[in-house]
């Protein structure tokens, strides 16, 4: 079946995270349907794999980075975080390469696919002009966004007096289910929150999970599960989970 040069450069777009949420399950419907395509797909990530490990990215050169930021406006300067940070996440986003075609190549089951995806999730959003599809600061704002997107908009909880700023929510995609997104910000840490109500409730063989860095946090109850991921310590992101789950001090 002959390729076309859209789908070769969708997979592209699809395996580097820079579709939104309808060309993403779009594409990902087309590759599971086509022998070609998931043939394509499963080589295009196994030479980005190889790629990221024998040509690491190098260091933004000083005089690059100060032509950059005199072209920015002085107001989006004081927005953005400083560039050892985005260096940082970049670096750290090379160097995992876990997206989900990679690691089924390697063989892991189905709880670890999903444990790719929700890192990977947090990794775009750490590399996306900002980490949100809806930015507030206000739950009655953030929570309605998500209607219509997904099955159940997701309980959200203003933690700011407890040192966990909302800043907004998101949709990602997990297992080719869209779920919500919430996302938190404690000084210069993001923590990416999702959610997953009912019958689809995540099932992971654990409750804390370390990865090159960043931490996971997995907690459930009767009808909700949760994935808390961000490069906090353990100790703060255990305290954002207590603080979100209403557990005393």
């Amino acid at each position: 079946m002959p390729l076309f040069d859209e789908d070769v450069h969708l997979i592209h777009a699809y395996l580097d995270g820079e579709l939104d949420l309808v060309a993403a399950l779009a594409i990902e419907r087309k590759i599971a349907a086509d022998p070609y395509l998931r043939k394509l797909a499963d080589e295009i990530a196994a030479l980005k794999k190889v790629l990221a490990e024998k040509f690491p990215p190098e260091a933004l050169p000083p005089r690059v980075r100060s032509r950059i930021e005199a072209a920015l406006a002085p107001e989006t300067r004081q927005r953005m975080p400083d560039w050892a940070k985005i260096a940082a996440s970049l670096l750290v986003a090379a160097a995992l390469s876990s997206t989900l075609t990679g690691i089924a190549l390697r063989g892991a089951g189905p709880q670890e696919i999903v444990v790719a995806e929700l890192f990977d999730a947090h990794l775009r959003s750490l590399m996306a002009a900002q980490p949100t599809d809806v930015a507030s600061s206000d739950q009655h704002t953030v929570k309605p966004w998500f209607n219509g997107r997904i099955t159940q908009s997701p309980r959200v909880v203003d933690l700011a007096a407890q040192g966990f700023d909302l800043v907004g929510g998101r949709v990602d995609v997990v297992g080719r289910t869209p779920l919500s997104t919430l996302v938190y910000r404690r000084r210069e840490h993001v923590i990416s929150l999702t959610e997953v109500s009912g019958r689809d409730q995540l099932e992971l063989p654990f409750d804390r999970r370390a990865e090159n860095g960043f931490n996971m946090i997995r907690w459930s109850n009767r009808e909700r599960s949760y994935v808390a991921v961000s490069d906090l310590n353990t100790n703060e992101l255990e305290a954002f989970a207590k603080a979100f789950r209403g557990d005393p001090s």
